[in-house]
């Protein structure tokens, strides 16, 4: 199995790297929002772990989370790709936002562990196959 993680905070990639690993999976990251849309066109994942609020290059603040997710799921190569939202941006608007915006699954990055989402993800796979 194949996950993309998209988040800039590198110890919290680490962890879930490690995480994923030992569990057998094949960890893609990165928190460029460009290059992780040509890695989904690329590699396909099985799964997408996406945070919203990823920095502009320029080291600004923004939720550039929304474009990754407006893009893959308009894209015909990539719509089936199942994205969960990993954020800790949790409103009720935020989450309806993501759904409407296609996401499987919306993960409050605050309060979670590597294997709840792991969880998560397993169900998410499962739905989407079914």
């Amino acid at each position: 199995m194949k996950i993309l993680f998209i988040d800039e905070e590198a110890p919290l990639v680490d962890i879930y790297c490690d995480f994923f690993k030992k569990k057998g999976w094949n960890f893609l990251t990165t928190y460029n929002i460009p290059k992780a849309i040509e890695i989904s066109k690329i590699e396909k994942p099985d799964v997408v772990l996406l945070d919203l609020i990823i920095p502009l290059p320029e080291n600004v603040i923004a939720e550039q989370g929304y474009d990754f997710l407006k893009q893959i799921k308009a894209n015909p190569e990539t719509k089936n790709i199942p994205i969960i939202v990993f954020s800790n941006l949790d409103t009720p608007k935020d989450r309806q936002k993501c759904k409407d915006l296609g996401a499987s699954a919306f993960v409050f990055k605050r309060d979670c562990s590597p294997k709840e989402v792991l969880e998560t993800i397993n169900e998410v796979i499962k739905r989407t196959k079914s």
